[in-house]
């Protein structure tokens, strides 16, 4: 694979460093839909919203990454990890700052399950007949949050059906 078709990526939460390394694709949903980042994408500062994240390594299996949500930056012109600091070796890097966020292998999906369920369970109590779920608003927090809540809980358990499925 051609080194101007990979970009650094970094995964970082307040707990941890998930991933720092090469990538060719990042694929990741963000407030304004799902969006795929290859090398020199335009420079960019976005939300990262509930969901999975997809890199795609040269040489590795894909990675999988459920996220709650945070940030996304992506700058050109930077050195690249190992590259000289004369600037020669400078290129993309994608950073997601997330606030939380779990590997696919790690995620415990009968436990993901059980905080779905209850999620769900919450939401339907809150919204009865009165609301159809998915539209809380800022005067429901308690609704908000058992929402936000089962998009985490369902984000956990797709890292990794996706993972499972791909291979």
């Amino acid at each position: 694979m051609a080194e101007d078709s990979l970009f650094q990526i970094n995964l970082v939460t307040p707990e941890r460093i998930l991933l720092t390394g090469m990538a060719s694709e990042a694929v990741l949903r963000t407030a304004e839909g799902d969006v795929t980042f290859l090398a020199n994408h335009t420079p960019l500062v976005g939300s990262v919203e509930a969901g999975v994240v997809r890199v795609i390594r040269p040489d590795e299996d894909d990675l999988r990454v459920a996220v709650h949500g945070g940030f996304v930056q992506v700058e050109q012109g930077v050195v690249l990890e190992g590259g000289d600091t004369d600037g020669q070796t400078t290129g993309s890097r994608v950073t997601l700052l997330l606030g939380v966020a779990e590997l696919a292998d790690e995620v415990d999906v009968e436990a993901a399950r059980a905080d779905l369920e209850a999620a769900e369970s919450k939401v339907a109590e809150l919204t009865g007949a009165g609301r159809p779920a998915g539209e809380a608003d800022e005067s429901d927090p308690a609704l908000a949050a058992a929402e936000a809540d089962a998009a985490w809980a369902q984000a956990r358990i797709d890292a990794v059906d996706a993972t499972a499925t791909s291979g």
